[in-house]
């Protein structure tokens, strides 16, 4: 797969990654973007940090907004309002529509998991 870059500013959703335990950067993507989840890096304010990305929109919730959404490792701080850049490397899975929130976490906890591995391995 070759690099994919999204650039764009974070802007306010609703916070249901937070709530989940997954906090996630939200910007907007070009018609046409792939959709999915993967692994990859984002850099802001003169930072990187390891990522799982989903691009698509949240159908466990009804939605039919695609954006994208990037979950930071280890991020502490607030993002909204600023300019990030995704750089995508890899495609971990398929985007899908879960029976209910508690479903969609567990799953994000393996995504981490996976993507921790993703990482180790990677350097």
């Amino acid at each position: 797969m070759k690099t994919i870059r999204l650039r764009g500013v974070v802007r306010r959703h609703l916070g249901r990654g937070a709530k989940l335990g997954y906090p996630t950067a939200n910007i907007d993507v070009p018609p046409g973007t792939g959709e999915g989840v993967f692994f990859g890096q984002t850099a802001v304010g003169g930072g990187s940090w390891p990522s799982v990305i989903f691009v698509g929109a949240p159908e466990t919730f009804g939605e039919t907004d695609k954006r994208a959404e990037a979950h930071l490792l280890d991020f502490k701080g607030d993002l909204y309002g600023q300019e990030i850049e995704l750089e995508i490397y890899q495609k971990h899975r398929d985007s899908r529509k879960f029976p209910d929130a508690e479903a969609l976490r567990l799953q994000m906890h393996a995504d981490e998991v996976s993507a921790r591995e993703f990482f180790k391995n990677k350097k």
